[in-house]
C-alpha cells in the first residue's frame, strides 16, 4: 500500500495543469518586465527606471521587478518541477493526523466526521489566480506612475 488514501475535492493532475498555466502566466509577467526595463525608455517621471517619492526616497524599478514578479515566478516553477513531493505533502496533511480543533481540545467526540470537506481544487484555483496577478504588480508599477 505504497499510495496514500485520496482526498475529496483533490485532484493532483487538474491542480497540476493550473500550476503549469500560473508558471507559464508569470514566466510571461516577468519576460514583459524585463523586456520593458531593457527596451523601453522611461517617461520623466521616471528616470532610469526609478521610482521617487515625495520625501526624496528613490525605489528602482528593477528591484520591485525582482521582488514582486522574480521570486514568486521562480517559487512556482519550482513547485511545478517538484510537484510529487508537494503532492506527498498535501497528502500527508490531509491523512490520519488530522485532528478538528474541537477534537484536539478534548471537547467533541473524534469519531464524528467532519461537518464539510475543505475545496481544495477550488482555493488551489484561487491562489494561482491571485499568484498571476500579485506577478503583475510591477508592470502596474512601471505603466501608472511612468508613463
Amino acid at each position: 500500500m505504497t499510495d496514500s488514501q485520496p482526498l475529496l475535492d483533490f485532484d493532483p493532475d487538474f491542480c497540476r495543469r493550473i500550476a503549469k498555466w500560473g508558471a507559464v502566466i508569470c514566466l510571461v509577467w516577468l519576460g514583459i518586465a524585463i523586456c520593458i526595463l531593457a527596451l523601453v525608455h522611461p517617461g520623466s517621471q521616471c528616470p532610469a527606471w526609478t521610482i521617487h517619492d515625495k520625501s526624496g526616497g528613490a525605489t528602482s524599478l528593477w528591484v520591485i521587478v525582482g521582488f514582486f514578479t522574480g521570486f514568486p515566478t521562480i517559487w512556482l516553477c519550482f513547485i511545478v518541477l517538484r510537484w510529487k513531493g508537494f503532492t506527498r505533502m498535501i497528502y500527508d496533511i490531509g491523512a490520519d493526523g488530522y485532528k478538528r480543533f474541537l477534537a484536539s481540545k478534548d471537547w467533541d467526540y473524534q469519531s464524528k466526521p467532519a461537518a464539510y470537506t475543505f475545496p481544495l481544487n477550488s482555493v488551489f484555483v484561487v491562489v494561482i489566480g491571485m499568484w498571476s496577478l500579485f506577478c503583475s504588480m510591477p508592470i502596474w508599477a512601471m505603466i501608472l506612475p511612468c508613463f
